[in-house]
């Protein structure tokens, strides 16, 4: 647990749509290394992430807009002077991350520590599973309420015009997303609507996907990453059919709004 003078400091955020397969376990992981405020931000769920949220937390805004709006929500609410961004299928393994987190920010060099999985080895992003943000450098809109994915590529903008730079803990997480089936497309959709590169953009996204199925060290993920890169690109280059996901709950599937139903 965290001292009583760190609850105080520390909101965790945590946007959830759709999450009661895996929400108990990232709530009591939470509640496992600290006292502090839980913040819920949730995209009118249908299934039972409400009620397994209000078994941890009092603090429930609802949003219908997008995950961009949501965490922006949570940077607009949050008074503490730290938010750790929690992905609602994320598990925190590593009792001692908020503290480590805490004590890496107190240097002015740094503006976000990432919590890596249990299996990542490379330091590459910054994926919000498990992000620590010092509140004073996120003040004013940061995030778009238009973007539904690469919701991070703003918050890593932030860090670069204030010169700071991210710091990786390994072993913080277990992550057990759902939603995978067409999730290459989906990010290859909204990579396309972001305010940089295109020619970037695509051999970044290449670069990526090859160092993730490197980092897991299984030959199948490998020889795979050519076909995920392409899928990234069948997104990227049809982006209006693939913007918009709805997570089924209790189904392994998604479907999509304005493509094809599948």
């Amino acid at each position: 647990m965290t001292s009583e003078k760190n609850a105080d400091q520390v909101t965790f955020c945590v946007c959830t749509y759709n999450s009661a397969l895996t929400l108990e376990r990232c709530l009591s992981s939470i509640r496992s290394i600290s006292d502090s405020t839980i913040l819920m931000v949730d995209h009118h769920s249908t299934d039972d992430t409400l009620q397994i949220a209000r078994k941890f937390t009092d603090q429930v805004i609802m949003e219908d807009v997008s995950l961009g709006y949501a965490r922006q929500a949570c940077l607009d609410y949050v008074k503490s002077g730290f938010i750790v961004f929690v992905d609602g299928d994320a598990e925190i393994i590593r009792k001692t991350f908020l503290k480590e987190a805490l004590q890496i920010l107190s240097s002015q060099k740094y503006g976000a520590v990432v919590g890596m999985t249990s299996t990542q080895k490379l330091r590459l992003g910054l994926p919000a599973s498990l992000l620590v943000l010092r509140k004073s450098d996120f003040e004013g809109k940061v995030i778009p309420p238009d973007i539904d994915a690469r919701e991070t590529f703003f918050i890593m903008r932030r860090l670069k015009e204030k010169h700071l730079r991210a710091f990786y803990i390994p072993d913080a997480i277990v992550h057990r997303s759902q939603y995978w089936r067409f999730k290459p497309e989906w990010i290859g959709a909204w990579t396309r609507r972001l305010p940089s590169s295109r020619i970037y953009q695509i051999a970044y996204a290449g670069f990526t996907i090859a160092l993730i199925s490197l980092n897991t060290g299984k030959i199948r993920n490998v020889a795979g990453s050519g076909l995920t890169y392409l899928r990234f690109l069948r997104g990227f280059m049809n982006s209006g059919k693939w913007l918009k996901m709805e997570r089924i709950p209790g189904k392994e599937r998604e479907s999509f709004i304005g493509g094809k139903q599948v």
